[in-house]
């Protein structure tokens, strides 16, 4: 959220964060997507049509979100050099743009992040959970060899089901959930690092500096319940954003 209010989903470190927590065999590759693309349509901010090959490690974890076709314009590129720390690196045309370390507390949920980019900016994260294992604050800082200062937080509350029921940040940005409640979620993505939402989310309201916008979800799964396309229209920007998956 610190570049643009609208929530427009770019695909690689967010898929890190969006699978549902699953680190058994039963994680199989038949329930995870092969291809994810990312469908823009707007009138104002224009359009774009991205879809990334998704590559897999023995262990049914995430190891490459690849653009296609080849050569890749954008390559995401995980590793797991340790039980509790999971890297991530973004080229953009072949060239490193972006490189940030994770790790992960005695759950395997996420902790602390440090990130970089070829531009010299440095950020740290910092999740903090309550006694369900629920992030209730994420706390971003800029970072420099004199230090570190914080950038933003954005603090959670949930509703009995485990759903995110509103986040406020301290940059006046404040976003309320309602969910499909007859639409338990069900995307697998390989091992996750933050929990999931218990449903499909239904609306997302978003409020910032006086201004409203209402994205509003709409889904279609295959035979096997698996989501094939996630819908989302935003009348205030006239945006639509379609996100679909095959397997």
């Amino acid at each position: 959220m610190r570049n643009s209010f609208i929530l427009i989903i770019t695909a690689g470190i967010v898929f890190l964060s969006s699978c549902t927590k699953d680190n058994s065999a039963s994680n199989n590759n038949s329930s995870l997507p092969k291809t994810y693309t990312e469908d823009i349509r707007s009138s104002i901010i224009g359009n774009s049509l991205t879809t990334y090959d998704l590559s897999y490690d023995a262990n049914g974890r995430l190891t490459a979100l690849t653009a296609i076709p080849s050569p890749p314009t954008i390559n995401f590129v995980y590793t797991y050099p340790a039980a509790n720390k999971v890297t991530m690196d973004l080229y953009e045309g072949g060239v490193l743009n972006i490189h940030e370390i994770m790790w992960l507390n005695s759950s395997s949920w996420l902790d602390t992040t440090f990130q970089y980019d070829n531009a010299g900016d440095t950020t740290t994260e910092k999740y903090i959970y309550n006694g369900n294992k629920q992030v209730i604050q994420e706390n971003i800082y800029n970072y420099s060899s004199s230090g570190t200062s914080l950038y933003n937080a954005t603090y959670y509350t949930f509703d009995n089901l485990g759903n995110v029921v509103s986040s406020q940040d301290n940059q006046g940005v404040s976003i309320s959930y309602t969910y499909y409640t007859n639409l338990p979620y069900t995307l697998k993505l390989g091992q996750s690092f933050l929990p999931t939402p218990i449903n499909f989310i239904k609306t997302e309201i978003q409020n910032s500096g006086g201004s409203t916008e209402t994205i509003n979800h709409f889904y279609t799964f295959d035979g096997n319940n698996r989501l094939i396309e996630d819908s989302t229209y935003t009348a205030e920007v006239n945006l639509i954003a379609i996100k679909s998956y095959t397997y």
